[in-house]
């Protein structure tokens, strides 16, 4: 299913795409929920995290799963991309963004969830 016979260049962006379009969908949802139900605001941060894991392990067997050997560095660069582009459209789209402990917490969720993600893609038949 993650096997593809494309580069794992493209694979990566390929598993990066996605993995931001599942994110959109999921932070849509969530705001959707807390907007026109009872849900409250304080879970925004366990609902990043969860997600940021989640779609890094996906896009970490995506990437891999294009590769011949190597999956857990490619997964580790699939995590490492989702997050740094998440922090690049930050600094261009909110005007007091920082780097906080939130984004160190959330590069280590992305790095092992990508990293999982790198070593069962690449073993994947």
């Amino acid at each position: 299913m993650f096997k593809s016979k494309s580069s794992p260049v493209i694979a990566l962006f390929k598993g990066i795409l996605i993995s931001y379009i599942i994110t959109m969908i999921v932070f849509f949802i969530f705001a959707m929920l807390t907007t026109y139900t009872d849900l409250s605001e304080k879970h925004i941060s366990t609902v990043i995290r969860i997600t940021t894991a989640i779609v890094c392990i996906l896009s970490g067997l995506i990437t891999a799963g294009s590769a011949n050997k190597g999956g857990l560095v490619w997964g580790i660069i699939s995590g490492l991309s989702y997050v740094i582009i998440m922090c690049i459209v930050g600094f261009l789209l909110i005007p007091n963004y920082n780097l906080s402990s939130k984004i160190l917490v959330s590069l280590m969720l992305a790095v092992a969830g990508g990293g999982l993600g790198g070593v069962v893609g690449i073993n994947l038949k």
